[in-house]
């Protein structure tokens, strides 16, 4: 699992075609099993880059994205948001949303 720590690293990740990111504190217990949920909850999972944020040492990215609460999925396109997923996280969304992608 990749873990963004520099602010342009995040800006590299966030222009690729397809890629999920996980907003987490490092202070939340629901963050530590998310992937697990998601791995257990979305079939094609391994179809999508993955990578966490702990937005307690990224203030910017989190005022810029307008995270409001953890976990926050979301998944960019070319820097485009494309869908955001805060607290309970419908997986089901998530999986058509690849589907339709990778299809």
């Amino acid at each position: 699992m990749n873990i963004l720590e520099n602010p342009k690293d995040i800006e590299k990740v966030l222009q690729k075609e397809f890629v999920m990111i996980i907003a987490k504190s490092h202070t939340c217990t629901a963050c530590r099993t998310i992937l697990d949920m998601m791995k257990r909850s979305v079939p094609n999972l391994d179809q999508i880059e993955i990578y966490n944020i702990y937005v307690d040492d990224h203030d910017e990215f989190r005022g810029k994205h307008l995270i409001f609460s953890v976990p926050t999925v979301l998944i960019f396109s070319d820097g485009k948001e494309l869908l955001r997923e805060s607290r309970y996280i419908n997986y089901d969304k998530i999986t058509r949303l690849i589907d339709l992608y990778k299809n």
